[in-house]
């Protein structure tokens, strides 16, 4: 019995540690290169009134130019795909919580996720409430 309760512990420590360590690689900020809702993709000038993305802390913050959004990001990149839930702090969707999946490679943050039901199993965005958003992490060039 004890031996299954410390092995609960450290599981529980350890996946504590691999979400802050994601978050911690996720941290910056983000230029939208893609958006599709529905297996459809995005016009132009909805990815152009994105200013950008921010992920800081246990926070993710939409810039739309008039306003900005704040979620509450949980992710684990143990899984493969890692999971990502995002909490939207005000606003009509406060209490909700947006269910998905994400790949981060080279700098590239590729997230799919609903706006109800089941967590998404892939990258198509298909599904009618789905949506893919692709964003590229901005480096700051030393001058």
């Amino acid at each position: 019995m004890k031996r299954a309760f410390l092995a609960v512990t450290v599981f529980a420590a350890a996946a504590a540690v691999v979400a802050a360590a994601d978050l911690k690689e996720l941290a910056g900020t983000y230029k939208v290169t893609g958006l599709t809702k529905g297996g459809k993709e995005a016009p132009a000038e909805a990815i152009k009134g994105i200013n950008g993305v921010t992920i800081a802390d246990d926070k993710f913050t939409i810039d739309t130019g008039g306003e900005k959004k704040v979620a509450t990001i949980k992710v684990d990149g143990a899984k493969k795909p890692g999971t990502i839930d995002l909490s939207p702090t005000d606003g009509p969707e406060k209490g909700s919580t947006f269910s998905g999946i994400f790949t981060f490679e080279k700098g590239v943050l590729k997230i799919a996720m609903t706006e109800k039901g089941d967590r998404p199993k892939d990258f198509k965005g298909a599904g009618e409430s789905e949506m893919v958003i692709t964003l590229e992490k901005e480096t700051k060039e030393k001058k």
